[in-house]
């Protein structure tokens, strides 16, 4: 019985599948808009947002909301729907409105900003088959979805990923991060036109002189021999420079003048998990950075750490859980995570069974060290320790770790975690 439910529910979802496919082929020959793909194995979300503000400063523009990139997800996006989950009835609902949208909505997107999300060989296939971008962006190869099933090596991913770039001719643009040496490594192979940005020298955008406090990100803008200085006090992270520099791209590719640019970039703040400022319990403040976690974000987030001074005897608290999906480098780099940890932090609180590594590593005291495998419980903890001045940084996976539930037990407004923090819907 149980055979012939799984085999009844696969061929529901390629039914299910398929027909969304139809109906986004539709949506697209009526609207025939500009699609901007953003692809990588970092800062997806955030470079799609920014890029997002800036084209709305001039055009009418769809993009995915949440982080529905992967193939049902493109599909919902594109058509404006929310998941079904796994209620039968709610993806009912969701087909009937998804068929209305594609048949008789009149909203006349120009634009559609697209998140690109690929886990294993061959995603970026299906997604292509979908999508044509007219711009592609790629944001940097790291090691993250290397588990089983999922790639075996960064070349994988770099193969997988670039196919957003390579199938491209030469009316259309490919953007690219001179400074990660994958990415520099496939300009030359490209029919494409390219915009290359960074700290490169060489790199066709180009930013120097970057500064990142509490008072924001800093940096000057170097493009067609004009030097710009730039100041964003919504951001904080000297990485969150390869965020605006593919939307600084685009917008120049749109016809933009850099002040309706920077209107558009002052506009943009990080989507909720994505290294967000939140007020904390005691008089703390809290780095949240709860979405997900991979080895180079959270190299990210500790120097952002270090950037922030805590106040009078505050301290520099980091909360870190579990990176996954890292296969055979899970233990390498959670210690190479836990040595920096101990550069830089006064306390760790740790979450998961990997997460028990950093703490092996990072030759703090044991007295300052303490581990669990709840968030929601290492948060409880942590309130009852917080003092006026901490800083606390909360990072970790998404699957089986959630620190969200942790900066929800910390926050000074809990009352106000469904508006702030990440995955406060009911489907979680």
């Amino acid at each position: 019985m149980q055979k012939h439910l799984r085999k009844l529910k696969k061929s529901l979802k390629k039914a299910i599948l398929w027909y969304l496919q139809q109906l986004v082929r539709i949506r697209l020959r009526r609207l025939k808009p500009e699609i901007i793909g953003v692809t990588g194995s970092v800062g997806k979300t955030s470079t799609k947002e920014a890029i997002y503000h800036v084209l709305s400063r001039r055009f009418q523009v769809l993009r995915n909301q949440k982080s529905y990139n992967t193939e049902f997800g493109i599909l919902l996006a594109i058509l404006e729907q929310e998941s079904g989950f796994s209620s039968p009835l709610l993806w009912c609902g969701t087909l009937w409105k998804a068929t209305m949208t594609a048949l008789f909505d009149k909203t006349p997107y120009q634009k559609m900003v697209l998140e690109m999300g690929v886990d294993k060989p061959g995603d970026m296939n299906f997604l292509l088959k979908i999508v044509k971008p007219h711009i592609g962006i790629l944001s940097a190869i790291k090691p993250i979805h290397l588990a089983e099933g999922q790639f075996k090596n960064l070349e994988e991913i770099l193969k997988e990923k670039s196919k957003l770039v390579k199938g491209m001719n030469k009316g259309n643009w490919a953007i690219l991060n001179l400074d990660d040496h994958y990415l520099s490594s496939i300009v030359a192979d490209l029919d494409a036109n390219v915009i290359t940005y960074g700290l490169s020298e060489g790199a066709d955008i180009r930013v120097s002189e970057v500064e990142s406090n509490e008072k924001g990100l800093s940096f000057n803008l170097n493009f067609d021999q004009k030097d710009i200085p730039v100041h964003l006090p919504q951001l904080i992270g000297r990485h969150h420079i390869y965020v605006v520099l593919p939307a600084i791209a685009v917008g120049f590719l749109a016809g933009f003048k850099w002040e309706t640019i920077k209107a558009g970039l002052e506009d943009f703040t990080l989507p909720p998990g994505r290294m967000n400022l939140l007020k904390g319990a005691e008089g703390s403040v809290i780095i949240d950075s709860s979405y997900n976690a991979s080895p180079a974000t959270m190299f990210a987030a500790l120097e952002v750490l270090s950037e922030l001074k805590p106040a009078g005897v505050g301290r520099r608290i980091a909360a870190l859980g579990n990176m996954n999906e890292l296969g055979d480098l899970t233990d390498s780099e959670h210690r190479r995570v836990g040595k920096e940890v101990g550069k830089i932090a006064d306390m760790l609180i740790t979450v998961g069974e990997f997460a028990k590594l950093y703490s092996e590593e990072c030759g703090l005291d044991k007295s300052s060290i303490w581990s669990f495998m709840d968030s929601k419980e290492a948060g409880e903890f942590l309130r009852g320790r917080l003092k006026p001045g901490d800083v606390v940084l909360a990072k970790g996976s998404q699957n089986k770790v959630r620190m969200e539930k942790l900066v929800k037990e910390i926050m000074a407004e809990p009352e106000r975690a469904r508006d702030m923090l990440v995955r406060q819907e009911a489907g979680w």
